[in-house]
């Protein structure tokens, strides 16, 4: 589903502000007041578009700390008083493309034009993001020499691209039993899970559908003391040629927000580039690694 376009403003004219949210309405589009999380989850449940008044300095500082990043894309208009004393602060931001500065004056005349404008280059961005993990996946392929070494080292960049701390791949090997074929967490990497029809990565795999859990506390699904910094989580089905293959499973988010079905879509378009590879270890399928039974 496409997601809508979400106007954040910081201005302190609010009779200006309410023109800049008027004209937003006559739209279509969805408004708020520019906040932390807005800032922080660029990819979230909205395309997220921001008005900010250059005065707003500790704002806009924020946002060039995302915006610093290549394959990030806040877009932001930045509209200025005459005379302003803050007319130079775009000028220090690494990607200027990210950023439309324009008086007060000339914006209500150009707003949705230029809003529409950047919010293309903003897919752009988001396409180019796709296209260099795909490349980056493939030179990572040909570096090693086993799917073991090639998947744990693909996995870090897919949970940067998810803005998520922490993560595992679990996939069906020729006994039908999960092995974790890498994780975050090192020391699991190679156990072997046997059906357990009450377990989070078994309930995905028996579904085909994603888990998502809210309160790791509250689930009984979860051991005690398994050392969560975040007590959301969420486990979605690998498919190889649309059969169930296995379970990646994405906890510690890294804003505070839960895992929602944008974190899903976006998974997919990664899993889907890792997918040929996955093929491709079903082939060589060999011999499993150290058991782990799950009481």
């Amino acid at each position: 589903m496409e997601k809508e376009l979400k106007i954040c403003t910081a201005i302190r004219d609010k009779d200006f502000e309410d023109q800049v949210v008027m004209m937003a309405k006559s739209q279509g589009w969805k408004n708020s007041f520019v906040n932390i999380d807005d800032i922080v989850t660029e990819h979230g449940r909205d395309k997220l578009f921001f008005i900010v008044e250059d005065s707003y300095t500790s704002i806009l500082d924020l946002i060039e700390l995302h915006n610093s990043c290549e394959l990030n894309f806040i877009p932001v208009i930045i509209v200025s008083r005459d005379n302003s004393k803050y007319l130079n602060w775009v000028k220090a931001v690494k990607f200027p493309e990210k950023y439309f500065s324009i008086g007060m004056r000339d914006f209500s005349e150009l707003m949705v034009k230029l809003v529409k404008t950047m919010d293309v280059l903003r897919d752009t961005y988001y396409y180019k993001k796709i296209a260099i993990f795909r490349e980056n996946t493939a030179e990572c392929y040909k570096r090693n020499e086993s799917f073991s070494d090639f998947i744990n080292e693909a996995l870090p960049r897919l949970l940067e691209l998810l803005y998520t701390e922490r993560g595992s791949i679990m996939l069906l090997n020729c006994r039908k039993n999960l092995v974790v074929e890498a994780a975050s967490k090192k020391e699991i990497v190679g156990l072997e899970v046997e059906h357990k029809p009450d377990s989070v990565a078994w309930t995905v795999i028996d579904t085909e559908k994603p888990v998502f859990v809210e309160d790791i506390d509250k689930d009984p699904r979860f051991k005690k003391g398994q050392g969560y910094s975040k007590d959301y989580f969420l486990s979605l089905p690998i498919f190889v040629h649309d059969k169930i293959a296995g379970v990646l499973n994405l906890t510690d988010k890294m804003v505070s927000l839960l895992f929602d079905s944008n974190d899903y879509e976006n998974a997919n378009n990664l899993l889907g580039i890792l997918e040929p590879y996955f093929l491709l270890n079903q082939h060589k399928c060999g011999k499993p690694s150290s058991s782990l039974n799950e009481n």
